[in-house]
Formats: C-alpha cells, sequence, structure tokens
C-alpha cells in the first residue's frame, strides 16, 4: 500500500499487495484512515499493542495514531478511505471522536459495510457538488454499523479506560502549547502532583514525557508527508526558536529533522516500488 502525502482532500482506492514481504515502517497521518480487509493477514502495530487484521476486519486510524503494518500472507487486499477531520466534523459521524472504539474490529462476514465501502469509491470516482454529502452519509452508516457490532460483545468499560482518555484528551489538546502542570490539573479539579501520578499509572509515561513524544511524533509527520520548512514546523508546534527544535528532535531521534525526512522518502520509495494495482482518485 503505498503512503500518499497527506493532503487537505479525500484519498480512496484499492491496494492490492502480492509479497509476503511487505512491510509499511511507522508513519501517522494528519487525517482519518479507515481499511477494510478484503482477503489475507496483516500485523498491525500501534502504541497501543500489536493485532491482525483478517479477512472482514474494520481498520481504523486517527490522526497522528502512529501504526505500523506488515503483510502476514502473500496477498493482502485492502479498500483504503482517507478523511479530514473536516468531513467527520461536518456530517457529526458517530464514530471518530470515540475513544473506545479499538484500531481493529472483527466483522461479520454477511456485514453491510463492504457495499457502503463500492458506494463510497463510487461517489469519488464519479464525483459531483453532492458527493461530499453522499460520502457524509455512507460513512454515518459505517459508524452506526461498528458501534452496533461493538454493543452487541457488550464489552464493558472500565473506570481506569474512561479515566486514561480523559487524560490523553487533556494532553492531545496541549501538544503545541506550553501549558504549566498546575494548569492542566486544575482542569481536572487535581493537584499537579496527583495529576502527575495518575497520568503516569494510567497512561505508562509521565505528563511531560507525553507531550514531549507526541510533539516530536507530529512534527515525524509533517516532516515525511509535508513540503513545510524546518522552521516551519517548528512554528506549527509550538517551538519558540527552529534551533530548539531541532535539538529536541535529534535528541529523541537521534537525526536531525532533515535528515529523518530523507530517510523516510527513500523507505517510501523502496516499498512503493512493490505496490501492484492500487488506483486513487484525481485528488492524491
Amino acid at each position: 500500500m503505498q503512503q500518499h502525502p497527506i493532503l487537505a482532500s479525500e484519498l480512496v482506492g484499492y491496494s492490492t499487495v502480492n509479497s509476503d514481504h511487505w512491510y509499511c515502517p511507522p508513519h501517522a497521518h494528519q487525517c482519518f484512515e479507515l481499511l477494510y480487509v478484503l482477503e489475507g493477514q496483516c500485523r498491525i502495530e500501534t502504541s497501543s499493542g500489536s493485532t491482525t487484521a483478517l479477512p472482514n476486519s474494520l481498520v481504523l486510524f486517527r490522526p497522528f495514531q502512529w501504526h505500523e503494518e506488515t503483510a502476514l500472507t502473500q496477498i493482502y487486499s485492502v479498500v483504503c478511505l482517507r478523511f479530514p477531520a473536516e468531513l467527520v466534523n461536518r456530517y457529526q459521524i458517530p464514530l471518530f471522536n470515540t475513544d473506545t472504539i479499538p484500531t481493529v474490529t472483527q466483522l461479520p462476514p454477511d456485514t453491510p459495510l463492504y457495499g457502503i465501502l463500492q458506494q463510497i469509491v463510487q461517489e469519488f470516482q464519479t464525483g459531483d457538488r453532492f458527493s461530499s454529502a453522499m460520502i457524509g452519509s455512507y460513512l454515518v452508516q459505517i459508524a452506526v454499523h461498528l458501534q452496533r457490532i461493538l454493543a452487541s460483545e457488550q464489552r464493558p468499560i472500565s473506570q481506569n479506560e474512561s479515566q486514561a482518555a480523559v487524560f490523553q484528551r487533556l494532553l492531545d489538546a496541549h501538544v503545541t502549547q506550553d501549558v504549566p502542570l498546575r494548569d492542566l490539573a486544575y482542569q481536572l479539579h487535581m493537584s499537579e502532583s496527583h495529576f502527575c501520578h495518575s497520568v503516569k499509572e494510567l497512561l505508562g509515561v509521565a505528563p511531560k514525557t507525553y507531550l514531549r513524544e507526541q510533539r516530536i511524533a507530529r512534527a515525524q509527520v509533517l516532516l515525511q508527508s509535508t513540503n513545510l520548512s524546518i522552521e516551519e514546523i517548528a512554528l506549527c508546534l509550538g517551538y519558540d526558536e527552529p534551533t530548539s527544535f531541532f535539538r529536541a528532535f535529534k535528541r529523541a531521534t537521534g537525526m536531525t529533522p532533515g535528515a529523518y525526512r530523507q530517510q523516510i522518502q527513500l523507505q517510501y520509495r523502496d516499498f512503493a516500488e512493490n505496490q501492484v494495482g492500487f488506483s486513487h482518485c484525481n485528488t492524491c
């Protein structure tokens, strides 16, 4: 599956890999990415662990969610949809801001989702001024079907899971801002020490570490998927000076931002040559 530049418009396509050695290095997108597996198996690695996508698996990656993919079979075929958060917000799609939706959901064989995905593909291929609204309505249908499937599993959400989601949302909203931890703790009516202890217990890292890692993760996304200069990326991420960004990035990754961008470009050039049968819309 070829990595595309992150654009402000929706992306859609079918992807078939004919190699049991296919591997997509760790990456993330600024948009949502939805995969529906038609054939084969793929190991999905994210920050929350590893899982295997099988036929009829629905895979959801949120913006800036790091993931890597390794084909486990000779043929791995998926429908791949990418769409911006603006589309999700515009049509109030009741899925993608829900923290309890897993990355990989195994759907029943008789699921109607494949037919809905085909309709979305058709809208992209024969698009007119009504296509955006139609695609939004189809995504709402996908969201509702998935919510029903998950509800039928009746998996209870623990208090720790719910609290962890609260901490993660709060921290994610301030990744590019230099906000004192006491101010974040105040928003949750907690002392700074209690806030720091709870975040480390539930998220596995201290708040400052989480914010630093997420800022670097977003920097990596911008370096691999945009043509922004190092100075512009530093500004987008809230660094006072480009030199501060340069030092923080090298400390975290062991290489300069420019060297990282060159390395990623070479990696994607290598595995893009192994792609077979990918088609996508003209906005890519």
